[in-house]
């Protein structure tokens, strides 16, 4: 039985769609959800022909990547002193890039899938970013959005709606794309404090200011991506 020695939460919802394992859980304490990635990365190291998806969001945080390790242009480097300011934890994590945030108003896809030469970290990233974007554009109507690898993120009208941070170890993935849903004002006021992946506050927007999203926005959009990318697969 696939997946029968992994420790899976007692807490979340899980489900086994043939080789992928879905774990969703909204409102998830980030330090608890990154030690499950963790696991899942270990396991994943052990079974590469599975996958596990992490579906979630998290309690106001920051985290800070371990900088501009590519050099990409108009990335610029986070002042660490800046930290003292900001009202919400900042947690330091593997992934490259710099400060970024997540709130409960987002939608979060963590992967956890094994990189090899007929499945690239670059085609990781681009499927991540292409099928966030597709879903927007089907479901949504934002016909305008596009997927951008170097600015690292998917945009509409010049405005980021989602973004992308993602790492390897022993040739699996973490960490994963996080879509804003709803606009928080909290943490948005925060973000004018810091420069988000090198960019300004103002670059960043949510879904609910450019589209009509339901009563429960969050979950409708999980479900429409679910309903794109793995449910229609095992009729």
């Amino acid at each position: 039985m696939p997946f029968s020695e992994l420790s899976i939460p007692k807490f979340v919802d899980s489900t086994i769609y043939g080789d992928v394992l879905i774990i969703t859980k909204f409102n998830w304490d980030y330090e608890a959800c990154l030690d499950f990635q963790k696991e899942a990365q270990s396991y994943i190291q052990k079974n590469r022909h599975l996958k596990i998806y992490i579906f979630c969001n998290h309690p106001h945080i920051f985290t800070l990547g371990r900088g501009n390790e590519r050099g990409v242009l108009g990335l610029t480097e986070f002042d660490e002193s800046k930290t003292s300011n900001l009202s919400f934890p900042v947690h330091k994590i593997r992934r490259g890039g710099g400060i970024t945030f997540h709130y409960p108003g987002q939608w979060i896809f963590y992967p956890i899938v094994s990189i090899n030469t007929s499945y690239t970290l670059e085609d990781h990233m681009c499927w991540l970013l292409r099928s966030v974007k597709e879903v927007l554009i089907e479901s949504y109507g934002l016909t305008e959005a596009i997927s951008a690898k170097k600015l690292m993120g998917v945009w509409l009208n010049r405005k980021k709606l989602a973004s992308i941070g993602v790492g390897l170890n022993r040739f699996v993935t973490e960490h994963g794309i996080a879509l804003n849903v709803l606009r928080d004002k909290t943490m948005f006021d925060e973000l004018v404090k810091i420069n988000p992946c090198g960019m300004d506050s103002q670059t960043y927007q949510a879904m609910e200011e450019v589209c009509q999203v339901g009563e429960d926005p969050i979950r409708e959009f999980h479900q429409h991506f679910l309903n794109k990318y793995l449910l229609r697969k095992t009729d």
